[in-house]
């Protein structure tokens, strides 16, 4: 800003001065939730001042509170145009990005609220959410660190520093800061925070009964109504379903904030009604949940097929570096489709005294350049052909995975799994700098495989073609393809895992797993679902039960209103 705005600025301001108390008054008429007279004075008040900063920018804050968010948008625009030397509107610009899911517009602006004021305390902890929303979570706990510095008893400051520590294996940690912080402010959301937490470490129970708690309380808080209705012991009353059934059939006018609350009441309503038998139903908002789900965000097929047909060109040929092994430290990695049993998998080899399971690691994405996005990006590919070849990239890639690695270790085991499960487009590159390493790839039926994905919502950034039944079944190919071109090359050094041979025959092929990675059998191994350990995937029920065949053909129920999967799988 130049001599002559900071001149204009503080003239503007002085003007303002007068008009303070009364912009006071109508920010209570706000907290008060009186939206509709709050937006009205608001207005009034900017037609008195049309350029002051605090006016704009606490209407572009009551039109997000009620889900205007393209209004907002422009208010939190024409504030900072307004004043660019303050903070505030560039960190409610980043975090309207961050629920459009605009991880990259949203660090822009939040870093630029960032180094305007490195000690706002709102853009600290928007920089943590997006961070945990953008999977880097060494970056989210750095901001968290933070936070807690400037700020140690603020409730949302711990909140999002326990979801850092979450993100970053430190459960236990977490968990006790979440009931600390419950018993100081007994509030939904931090109840929501800690019952999630009980979840991923198997406390299910307790998981459970902060929900019933909460629901009897008051219905109308969506993320409880969520868990308390496919909880298949639960019921829902009339009232409950038409309120939330009137919500799903709203017109959301392109708010995206909206169309994702109906994306998960959809997916609600898929699990109350199939749980309650009604197919018909539960198979009419399975397909809505899918078609909101892939209108939100754009997916090219082609692209991914070429990313694909690139990775097989480069490994067409060895790529021999000669990288040494390392004694103290085995990664096992577990890759295959999404829901193809690599929860289930990791499940069976942390049971082992020798293993941690690490859950998903992002870090073979983000350290190549591919980034977290299942969807690779184009500007990402020729940089990705050039550094694969490059050895001094690549001795940096297996150091910082190693180090990534054993931050996450427990115990001083040797053996760590990551699964990822799109790491199975890295088999090639795992096989050249991780000579150590043990790969298992999980396969599944293609139906049961693909059904699975199609009926789970995934965080929007993810998996992106399973919400549309042609772009899943070509995608689910181009992996066949891919997975075919590894085993004809490395074969003997990756272990199919079959998952319906592991269910019908358990121990058999449970010892083969953990022999394959060089383990002395352990019978724990057999009962992976008494095992407490952090679990963070769709498959976080699953995986506390002894295994069982009820998903082996659960999509013939649904099998009318799956055609085009069918038809492009046959």
């Amino acid at each position: 800003m130049n001599r002559h705005q900071r001149r204009k600025l503080k003239k503007e301001q002085q003007v303002n001065q007068p008009f303070q108390q009364e912009l006071i008054n109508i920010i209570k008429i706000h907290s008060s939730h009186n939206y509709d007279l709050a937006e009205k004075e608001y207005n009034k008040l900017l037609q008195k001042i049309p350029n002051d900063y605090e006016t704009v920018r606490h209407l572009g804050i009551l039109y997000f509170d009620t889900k205007k968010l393209e209004q907002a948008y422009n208010c939190f625009q024409k504030a900072i145009k307004i004043n660019p030397s303050r903070c505030e509107a560039y960190n409610n610009l980043g975090y309207i990005h961050i629920k459009n899911g605009n991880y990259k517009l949203a660090e822009t602006c939040l870093k630029k609220s960032y180094e305007i004021n490195p000690k706002y305390i709102p853009t600290l902890n928007n920089l943590v959410g997006l961070y945990i929303n953008y999977q880097a979570p060494d970056t989210a706990l750095k901001y968290a660190k933070k936070v807690i510095i400037l700020e140690p008893e603020n409730p949302i400051s711990n909140s999002q520093h326990a979801k850092a520590l979450i993100q970053n294996g430190r459960l236990n940690e977490a968990i006790k800061i979440l009931e600390e912080l419950y018993k100081r402010f007994p509030q939904p959301p931090f109840r929501m925070d800690l019952s999630s937490a009980y979840r991923e470490n198997g406390d299910i129970e307790k998981s459970d009964q902060i929900v019933r708690e909460e629901f009897q309380k008051n219905f109308k808080i969506l993320d409880f109504f969520a868990l308390y209705a496919i909880d298949k012991s639960n019921s829902l009353t009339n009232e409950q379903i038409k309120y939330y059934e009137d919500m799903v059939n709203n017109d959301a006018n392109g708010e995206r904030s909206v169309i994702r609350d109906q994306i998960k009441l959809c997916e609600t309503f898929y699990i109350y009604y199939k749980n309650n038998k009604n197919i018909e139903k539960s198979a009419k908002y399975l397909l809505k949940m899918n078609q909101l789900q892939f209108g939100l965000k754009k997916y090219d097929l082609k692209l991914e097929k070429k990313f694909f047909e690139t990775i097989k060109n480069i490994f067409s040929k060895d790529l021999d570096f000669n990288l040494n092994k390392t004694r103290n430290i085995v990664p096992i990695f577990i890759c295959g489709m999404p829901r193809s049993g690599t929860t289930l998998c990791e499940q069976i080899l942390s049971s082992h005294s020798n293993v941690n399971g690490a859950g998903e690691l992002n870090f073979l994405a983000n350290l190549t350049g591919i980034g977290t996005s299942v969807q690779v990006k184009a500007e990402t590919l020729d940089k990705f052909k050039k550094n694969i070849f490059d050895k001094d990239f690549l001795l940096n890639l297996r150091q910082e995975y190693m180090s990534k690695l054993l931050n996450r270790r427990e115990n001083k085991n040797q053996y760590i799994c990551d699964k990822m499960p799109h790491n199975f487009v890295f088999i090639g590159l795992i096989r050249t700098i991780f000579p150590e390493a043990k790969i298992v790839y999980c396969k599944r039926d293609p139906m049961d495989n693909c059904f699975s994905l199609y009926a789970h919502k995934f965080l929007e950034m993810s998996h992106q073609y399973s919400y549309d039944q042609k772009t899943l079944a070509k995608y689910y190919a181009l992996h066949a393809e891919l997975m075919s071109f590894w085993l004809k090359k490395y074969g003997n050094d990756i272990f199919v895992l079959d998952n319906e041979e592991l269910i019908n025959n358990q121990e058999e092929i449970s010892r083969q797993i953990i022999a394959f990675c060089g383990l002395e059998w352990e019978e724990q191994c057999l009962k992976f679902y008494e095992t407490k350990r952090q679990v963070r995937t769709a498959s976080i029920d699953q995986v506390r039960k002894p295994l069982n065949n009820k998903s082996i053909g659960a999509w013939k129920k649904y099998e009318s209103s799956l055609t085009e999967l069918i038809n492009q799988l046959q």
